[in-house]
């Protein structure tokens, strides 16, 4: 499969629409992080927890491709069950591959073996490559030696996952790019009832935006409350 300049392939439908650079909310090194992902790299290794961020700058890369008239492709492997390995073997004339969430093939021979053969590629033809995880490449359970040693001589950056207070500026940062504001006590009362994640807040934000907008209301507790039935 021969991949054309500027083009996608499929599987970037599972990209969300809002993980671009200017959604995401940079404190401390992920400045530094973002920095570099917009710069001229040829492999990246990210790492960090739940909420972190991985996922999210993965497929800002692969848009930042695609404004460049890029091809790019965004492979999440917690989904590796639903296509083979062999879908890394054609991708001729891609400019940039994001594998997210690598731990999830880890000891899968066949996967492992496919993206070693993609690193010796992005060698050949200077494609970029992106891969995260849940861990350092240190410890990822790799049978592969070959792709270990590989996996461990990338430049790592290690995203944290944000606190309470680190959220709550995120959800206010995302709601100002909708044109929301949202006003202290509205904060409060969903730091005091919302202790699941980000992903979570994010997707009430989405409720509560769309709410807002059928009702002509501004988001208030009364209305939170009424879409959470609380």
């Amino acid at each position: 499969m021969q991949v054309k300049s500027g083009s996608q392939l499929p599987l970037n439908l599972s990209v969300d629409s809002e993980t671009r650079f200017q959604n995401f909310f940079e404190f401390g090194i992920e400045s530094e992080i973002v920095k570099e992902l917009k710069g001229e790299f040829s492999i990246v290794y990210l790492w960090g927890g739940a909420g972190s961020g991985r996922t999210h700058l993965l497929q800002a890369v692969t848009y930042e491709a695609y404004a460049k008239q890029e091809s790019s492709i965004f492979l999440p492997l917690k989904k590796a069950d639903n296509y083979s390995p062999e879908i890394l073997s054609g991708i001729e004339g891609v400019d940039v591959v994001c594998l997210d969430d690598i731990q999830a093939i880890a000891r899968d021979l066949r996967w492992e073996e496919a993206i070693f053969r993609l690193y010796n590629y992005a060698q050949e033809t200077k494609c970029k490559l992106v891969f995260s995880a849940d861990r350092t490449p240190q410890n990822l359970p790799i049978n592969l030696a070959d792709l270990k040693s590989r996996l461990c001589s990338f430049p790592v950056f290690m995203l944290h996952s944000p606190d309470e207070k680190a959220q709550l500026e995120i959800l206010r940062y995302r709601a100002k790019l909708r044109g929301v504001k949202l006003e202290n006590d509205v904060l409060n009362f969903i730091s005091k009832n919302m202790r699941r994640g980000l992903h979570e807040i994010i997707d009430l934000l989405e409720k509560l935006d769309f709410a807002s907008k059928i009702e002509k209301r501004k988001i208030t507790i009364p209305l939170i409350k009424k879409v959470k039935n609380w």
